[in-house]
């Protein structure tokens, strides 16, 4: 194992990874649409992982608002693998299905999955 793959076990392992997102519009006549989707990756020091993606939506129209909400999770195994200089954290589904994504540490609570940034936590 090479020393980056190593020091790169040791950053993500007991972390939370977590990314956000919101979104919304309204209209002149007060009707209007909200969508807030929240995903967490938890790495554990044991290589397991749960992936908890959450969902909130509503559509609103002349007084009358219909949310909708959905909780999605997924477990399984987690590695890190460098591949020509470049580092990917593996994540092994229960499943059988394997997701491979791009990784980097952007500094003190930040780390890249594919080109997009996630915050990094410790598990509480």
């Amino acid at each position: 194992m090479s020393y980056l793959v190593q020091q790169m076990i040791e950053i993500l392992s007991h972390k939370k990874l977590k990314k956000e997102s919101v979104n919304s519009d309204r209209d002149y006549s007060g009707g209007g649409w909200f969508d807030e989707k929240t995903e967490s990756i938890f790495l554990c020091s044991d290589k397991s992982f749960a992936f908890i993606i959450e969902s909130f939506s509503s559509i609103s129209s002349g007084g009358f608002s219909m949310p909708s909400q959905s909780r999605k999770e997924y477990f399984g195994s987690w590695d890190v693998i460098e591949e020509n200089a470049t580092l990917y954290l593996m994540l092994f589904y229960q499943d059988g299905s394997t997701e491979k994504l791009q990784t980097r540490n952007l500094g003190t609570g930040l780390q890249q999955l594919n080109y997009q940034t996630w915050n990094r936590y410790l598990i509480e």
